[in-house]
């Protein structure tokens, strides 16, 4: 099993497709690093894509009943080359609100890095400090 790098944090995804005028460029060059690593490197959760759906739907006044706004954003996620998308489990659910009271961070961050500890991923690409306060090390 090749061993992974890192969680890609729904962040990254919003700045790189909406075109984020301070963390879109940074973003830009995860996305191309993910796409020329090694194979498996990168992982992030099926949630993402329902995430990012959400955010940029909300930030570009598209509505998820716009198939064509839907398909190019699950394609654009889907597309990328090395990047794993691992399903949400029952099990990181359950395990989400325990991480919730044992890093005092919010239900969604708690999702995610359920998922990642599950993955034993040891780092997230995000520039959501909330996560420093867990055992992943943050890299933005």
């Amino acid at each position: 099993m090749v061993a992974k790098e890192g969680y890609i944090d729904v962040n990254i995804f919003i700045y790189w497709l909406g075109g984020h005028p301070i963390h879109g460029e940074r973003a830009y060059q995860w996305i191309k690093e993910v796409e020329e690593s090694g194979r498996a490197k990168y992982i992030t959760s099926s949630l993402t894509i329902y995430e990012t759906l959400i955010i940029l739907a909300g930030l570009t006044g598209s509505s998820l009943e716009d198939k064509n706004f839907v398909e190019e954003v699950i394609k654009a996620l889907t597309g990328l080359r090395n990047l794993v998308i691992t399903p949400l489990t029952v099990e990181d659910t359950m395990e989400a609100a325990k991480l919730m009271k044992d890093y005092d961070i919010d239900y969604e961050d708690a999702l995610h890095l359920a998922t990642a500890l599950r993955n034993r991923v040891d780092a997230i690409i995000s520039n959501d400090k909330d996560f420093d306060k867990t055992p992943l090390k943050r890299i933005f």
